[in-house]
């Protein structure tokens, strides 16, 4: 399994995970595992540019990164944006509200959005395809 690879696995289990804590009511964990697939899902697609792994959770700077190799990252801006705060969002108590089911579920979507845009990316690249998906 090339490194790439590794990363996109580690991003399909953390949105599996996701999708198994919804179904438990677990929303806040929800939320956070639905960034982390995100930017596991981005710093799969930078490793595969060959780019340096940057110690970062801020879904925008890895899609700015992600950027410089391909705009259409652009397409994904939205839903990294609001995925971006659950990083820490809900996991802590704050002045935040607790995420309810319709929030964890529209997480999820955008997780999804973002997985399946750098799956599809990294597959172009590879075989000079257009929307595999």
């Amino acid at each position: 399994m090339s490194n790439h690879e590794a990363w996109l696995k580690i991003a399909q289990e953390d949105l599996k995970a996701a999708e198994g804590l919804l179904a438990l009511e677990l929303f806040s964990p929800v939320t956070y595992h639905c960034q982390q697939s995100a930017e596991k899902s981005l710093k799969a697609y930078l490793v595969f540019k060959k780019h340096s792994i940057v110690r970062t959770h801020d879904l925008i700077q890895l899609v700015e990164l992600c950027m410089k190799f391909d705009r259409g990252f652009e397409d994904i801006f939205d839903a990294t944006n609001a995925l971006n705060p659950f990083s820490t969002k809900f996991r802590y108590p704050t002045e935040y509200d607790i995420p309810d089911f319709d929030d964890a579920e529209k997480a999820i979507g955008q997780a999804h959005e973002v997985l399946i845009f750098v799956l599809q990316k990294i597959l172009n690249s590879k075989f000079g395809q257009k929307d595999l998906f």
